[in-house]
């Protein structure tokens, strides 16, 4: 017969197993937040440039109308 495993192996591997379990749970926690974040201001941005090109179409500011040396109005 084997002799039992030690006690202080018993508690290694046990440190061991939730040390990385904590290390894994950080890891996915700051990826996703980071993500989060960047997404929060891709959509600011995105919202901000909306908003101007709502408030400029049609407009003389409007940087998509072509202006072509003869003014018409």
């Amino acid at each position: 017969m084997a002799a039992p495993p030690e006690p202080g192996r018993i508690r290694r591997s046990c440190d061991v197993g939730v040390g990385g379990f904590i290390l894994v749970t950080l890891g996915c926690w700051f990826h996703c937040r980071y993500n989060y974040a960047k997404q929060r201001i891709q959509e600011r941005i995105a919202r901000e440039e909306i908003k101007k090109k709502i408030l400029y179409e049609g407009t003389h500011l409007d940087p998509e109308r072509k202006h072509n040396g003869s003014s018409s109005n």
